[in-house]
């Protein structure tokens, strides 16, 4: 149906407003001067050992007599005891003296994540293959799509650990929940044992986000569509070989986070992922933000298989990507495969092929997606009895100013019986602690074509066409 003129003419002067406002962004960071390139080997900090020589240490007697004058008799660290001490060690830590006497640690860490997300739509609306005609919204708002303060450490035993993830947000109907937790005893290099919830390594860009420098604001469309979510369940980690890596999962579901048992299916979900660094260790992260000088590179694969999925928890759970068909569908949606019928089971397979390399401040990756939907069962009658989707990624990104500054691009696709949708982008990464991933700003555009793909901390919503502006800040400490 053709649009009225006035939503129209809405909807240009929209995206003129959002596309001056995204020039003047540019031209103000551009106008500003770089800051002059880094020597290859940058110089590190000096110890906390070398800065602490330089102030002389007050005399023991001194120290311990005006803590007992002030009534706390503290006779090694400040409130901790003779067993403890506190440190910063990938967050604030209170430490075992003698880890195999006293095997207690608690580490406490934050992760944050502040962003802009501006959408101007090229058509106001899409049809799904039920029929229903769902409108597109322009967007304009600050959020915060990832927060999380996270406790871990070792209890009990020397090599057994745990992990509590709480998570925060605004952009979700549930704006506090667990995202994580976990309890791993480790036996070895090659082998971890850990029993909890965690996600399903069905993706690498998955398993690598959302932290990590992505040359993005956020995962690919691609990869938000196809991967799996989190779970419930038993997995094996390791290093078995020199620059092997495993991960392998069983677990309740593709996508079963929040749902309670009585929503579950008698069937497992089985998921693992390696992947191997033959030229020395890759780092996090797409970004060559180690400023490798010798190449880098990681080629790895991930599979998954769901028996009897016949529930996914509900689109606005945290982290959850809802399982769709090729044009945005649910694919629980009633009529999705067929007038009147509703799908009540379906079994999901899922395999991906990764690769990435970074040299001199220049990272490339891609990853490849292969999707099949099948084993269905629904309230009557279908025309089909399996459906398949394929699509993936692929990102390049180089650094003006090593360690500091880079511009990427990108591109995602996916394809399938139902339609295809397309993503391009292109952003910059300013990083404030040279070398280091703990701060650093993403400005981010990207035109959308059909999107498949909705998650609510990504900024895609199923069926959107027209341009997405992200911009934000992220603090890990």
């Amino acid at each position: 149906m053709p649009k009225a003129s006035s939503g129209r003419n809405g909807d240009r002067r929209f995206r003129g407003c959002l596309a001056i406002a995204v020039c003047l962004a540019l031209a103000a960071w551009l106008s500003s001067p770089l800051p002059a390139a880094e020597p290859a080997k940058p110089a590190e900090p000096p110890e906390a050992s070398v800065i602490a020589e330089a102030i002389p240490a007050p005399v023991p007697e001194v120290w311990e007599a005006e803590a007992a004058a002030a009534g706390k008799g503290w006779a090694d660290d400040v409130g901790l005891g003779s067993r403890f001490f506190a440190d910063y060690d990938n967050g604030f830590a209170i430490l075992p003296r003698d880890p195999g006497e006293t095997p207690f640690s608690l580490r406490i860490r934050n992760q944050n994540m502040f962003r802009y997300d501006g959408f101007a739509r090229e058509k106001s609306s899409w049809t799904d293959s039920a029929g229903n005609v769902i409108p597109i919204a322009n967007s304009n708002y600050f959020g915060i799509p990832r927060g999380r303060l996270i406790f871990s450490g070792d209890a009990l035993l020397p090599r057994l650990s745990y992990l509590l993830n709480i998570d925060y947000n605004s952009v979700t109907n549930q704006p506090i929940g667990f995202r994580a937790y976990w309890l791993s005893y480790r036996f070895s290099d090659s082998l971890e044992l850990s029993v909890g919830q965690s996600k399903v390594p069905g993706s690498r860009e998955w398993l690598e986000s959302a932290f990590a420098p992505l040359q993005s604001a956020d995962r690919t469309m691609a990869t938000t569509f196809f991967r799996p979510s989190l779970s419930q369940g038993v997995w094996l980690t390791g290093e078995p070989l020199d620059g092997v890596f495993y991960h392998a999962m069983l677990a309740n579901g593709f996508n079963t986070l929040n749902l309670i048992p009585e929503a579950l299916n008698t069937r497992f979900a089985w998921s693992g992922s390696a992947w191997w660094e033959p030229w020395g260790e890759f780092g996090r992260g797409y970004s060559d933000l180690q400023d490798h000088q010798a190449p880098a590179i990681r080629l790895g694969s991930s599979y998954t298989y769901a028996l009897g999925s016949g529930n996914q928890s509900a689109s606005d759970a945290v982290e959850n990507s809802p399982i769709r068909l090729s044009d945005g569908t649910i694919i629980t949606t009633p009529g999705a495969l067929a007038p009147g019928v509703t799908l009540t089971s379906y079994d999901i397979s899922l395999a991906a092929i990764d690769l990435a390399w970074k040299y001199r401040g220049l990272g490339l990756s891609s990853e490849i997606y292969f999707q099949d939907l099948l084993g269905f069962q629904a309230t009557g009658p279908l025309p089909i009895a399996s459906t398949s989707a394929f699509g993936g990624f692929v990102k390049a990104g180089f650094f003006l100013v090593p360690r500091e500054t880079e511009l990427y691009a990108r591109s995602s696709y996916v394809t399938g019986a139902y339609g295809s949708g397309t993503e391009w982008g292109i952003g910059f990464n300013r990083f404030f602690l040279p070398g280091k991933d703990n701060l650093f700003f993403t400005f981010d555009t990207a035109w959308l074509e059909n999107s498949p793909a909705g998650q609510n901390r990504t900024g895609f919503v199923a069926g959107q066409s027209g341009l997405l502006v992200r911009a934000q800040i992220v603090a890990n400490y």
